[in-house]
């Protein structure tokens, strides 16, 4: 009789996790509080970009970020009557914000993202339909000295890391790639083996596959209790109903903390905010998703749409969409363009990264507790991430070990 696994959590983490464990032979049931895929797996700009894995917290960062603190209109913004209960989240944020945790946060990001072209290629061949694209990566600048720093990173990368060395592209070259960057922008950089997919493609082809797998998919089922024996969780209810497992897994992005609980695990995460505006059919066409390195928003064109986004606000777990928030992504993208994007349709989006203080995915067994585990705090990678995270807790779950050095994403690092 195949053992039973049930995942908490339907976006793109949870559905990668379910495809792999299937592959391995498990009954699985995916719960999902809400719609399947609909929280920060669509919306977003689809970058499958592992030359940019690094965590979020830098050197350097805490000092230049605070005249962006309270700018609703800056990259980064933290919301003031959200600080107070934020406060202990961010004091471990800004603890990790130093070259020794930065280097091994990107050291092991770096590994854990190693094989991602070729996870998402055997996704491919196992007729998984999805929109992907491969032209590469541009970074453009209105800046010298944020061209050259940005540089100086993916050369250092390229040499630690066996990533590509950069094209250096001045601004008429740029414009060569795509007319439409205006005389503003000084220089870019291609990055030409990275790629770009439709969020919404993906979710939609591990939906479907998962179906054809004979995975139950469960909407509107929020998880409300744990049950436990022990140190084994027996149960999860959906309000009155019991849904009995041999193992579970954890996959609900933000919410995870709040799971968590239930089981008296502290696991300290946030949601850190993102925007982004779908145009329908605009009349501004791109050949390249690209990235604005002096403002910190992106552009990605997919085949029926192109998006705008980008921003990080730290406001709790909240989906109101700040006018301001999007009209800065609005600025901050015609800074560099010829003309605006406009479409026939455009849709305003926000969305939950999940966010630990150390800026690393947590991948494994929870602590304390013999049969559950969680998977999450992917930030702004989850879906370069996804399959290799699939994979990885699949294996965890099948064989109690991975191919990969899981050490730094453990869960229980939060209470050394």
């Amino acid at each position: 009789m195949k053992k039973k696994v049930i995942v908490i959590g339907g976006g793109i983490i949870g559905l990668s996790s379910a495809y792999y464990l299937s592959k391995n032979g498990y009954d699985v049931t995916i719960l999902e509080k809400g719609n399947f895929a609909e929280a920060c797996s669509r919306g977003n700009q689809g970058w499958v970009c592992p030359a940019l894995h690094t965590p979020v917290p830098e050197p350097g960062l805490v000092g230049s970020s605070i005249k962006w603190l309270m700018k609703k209109d800056s990259p980064l913004y933290i919301k003031p009557s959200a600080a107070p209960k934020l406060s202990g989240w961010l004091g471990q944020f800004m603890t990790h914000c130093n070259e020794g945790d930065f280097k091994a946060g990107k050291d092991a990001l770096h590994h854990l993202s190693s094989k991602t072209f070729e996870f998402y290629d055997a996704l491919k061949a196992d007729g998984l339909e999805f929109e992907m694209h491969q032209k590469g990566m541009l970074f453009i600048f209105l800046n010298e000295k944020e061209l050259e720093q940005t540089k100086a990173k993916f050369v250092e990368s390229s040499k630690v890391y066996g990533h590509e060395t950069p094209t250096i592209l001045s601004g008429d070259e740029v414009r060569q790639l795509e007319p439409n960057i205006s005389g503003n922008v000084i220089g870019g950089l291609l990055l030409e083996k990275q790629r770009h997919l439709c969020p919404e493609t993906l979710a939609n082809s591990f939906i479907n596959k998962l179906w054809d797998m004979g995975v139950k998919l469960l909407c509107n089922k929020e998880v409300t209790e744990m049950e436990k024996v022990g140190s084994t969780v027996v149960a999860v209810k959906c309000n009155e109903e019991r849904f009995e497992a041999d193992t579970f897994l954890i996959a609900t992005g933000s919410w995870s903390g709040q799971l968590a609980k239930l089981i008296d695990y502290n696991l300290p995460i946030q949601a850190g905010k993102g925007y982004s505006i779908t145009i329908e059919n605009p009349k501004v066409r791109f050949s390249h998703p690209m990235y604005l390195g002096d403002t910190k928003a992106g552009i990605s064109p997919f085949q029926e749409y192109t998006r705008i986004g980008g921003t990080m606000e730290l406001s709790g777990i909240n989906l109101t969409i700040d006018k301001k928030r999007i009209q800065g992504i609005r600025n901050s993208v015609s800074k560099y363009l010829t003309d605006e994007v406009q479409g026939v349709n455009e849709v305003e989006w926000t969305g939950m990264r999940p966010m630990v203080p150390d800026g690393l995915p947590v991948l494994g067994l929870v602590p304390n507790v013999e049969n559950t585990f969680v998977a999450t705090g992917h930030g702004m990678v989850g879906v370069s991430m996804a399959p290799v995270t699939g994979k990885v807790m699949s294996d965890l779950i099948c064989n109690g070990r991975s191919d990969f050095n899981l050490e730094p994403f453990a869960p229980g690092r939060f209470s050394r």
